[in-house]
């Protein structure tokens, strides 16, 4: 995932990745900056809870998970649940209106007595002292005591959110070459990233060696979440053939062959060795 110099301490350089999985579907990767919030988050259900906790190896409490997730991913977030409470960012006051990455605080009007991270599809992730670890928790048992949450990612880093979070649910969709843009009962590599960038109101061409003049360069290094990654294929070598989103960590989700929609390496084996280049389209 994206991971950016940041003046001043306030940007994230992440979307929302691996959602509902606490993991890369099948693979072992572990949590570090590169990785967006709600990825490093799902890593980090399971460890244990602990008062004055603020770091894996050593445990959580609520608001030191909060602190460790966006302190790793270059934010400036105080330690305290009440100073997180009460942090200069927008206040989200009607729970219909959060979104994902927001921190959520629950308690009585103006105290904070417990807070977590929401994830999207109604689940927050926090430390339970009475689980005595870090959680899933379905948000419809928690709005009698929702009080508040605070927005701390950047529109541009909203949109990086809901591009992954868009792709992952299209996960085991069947691969079909040629596949007809428009419907999602099936795709190939270039309509599916097609499909997502839509659902969020960015057109894209149809195939890969087109959509590879779309955005600005970025350089291999520099990949965070949401950019396009392109590499060549048996039929296409030595021009693009083939797209993916990259998701961080060294990862992509793409459709290919066997299984469709799937997530897949590009630090190692073919696709490895098959880069080409990078595209930006969300820019800060």
């Amino acid at each position: 995932m994206m991971k950016r110099v940041v003046k001043q301490g306030i940007c994230l350089s992440a979307a929302f990745t691996i959602l509902f999985t606490g993991g890369w579907s099948g693979t072992a990767h572990g949590a570090s900056g590169d990785m967006d919030a709600i990825s490093l988050i799902r890593e980090m259900v399971g460890k244990e809870y602990a008062a004055d906790g603020e770091a894996p190896a050593k445990s959580f409490d609520a608001s030191g998970l909060v602190h460790y997730i966006y302190q790793t991913l270059d934010y400036e977030m105080p330690r305290y649940m009440n100073a997180q409470y009460r942090m200069d960012k927008p206040f989200i006051r009607n729970i219909s209106s959060i979104e994902p990455g927001d921190i959520l605080f629950f308690g009585s009007t103006g105290y904070s007595s417990f807070t977590g991270i929401y994830m999207g599809n109604n689940q927050f992730v926090m430390a339970s002292q009475g689980k005595d670890e870090v959680v899933t928790r379905s948000l419809t048992h928690y709005k009698d005591q929702f009080i508040g949450a605070r927005r701390v990612l950047s529109q541009s880093d909203r949109l990086r959110v809901n591009l992954i979070l868009d792709a992952r649910k299209y996960l085991g969709t069947p691969y079909v070459f040629g596949a007809k843009y428009g419907q999602t009962e099936t795709f190939d590599c270039s309509s599916f990233v097609k499909t997502v960038f839509a659902e969020n109101g960015i057109e894209l061409p149809r195939v890969s060696r087109n959509q590879a003049l779309e955005g600005t360069y970025v350089s291999r290094k520099d990949l965070q979440v949401g950019d396009l990654v392109f590499f060549t294929t048996k039929e296409t070598s030595p021009k693009i053939g083939h797209v993916g989103l990259y998701v961080g960590d060294g990862m992509m989700i793409h459709t290919y062959g066997d299984g469709g929609v799937k997530y897949s390496t590009i630090e190692s084996g073919w696709w490895n060795e098959h880069y080409v280049t990078a595209r930006r389209l969300v820019e800060e």
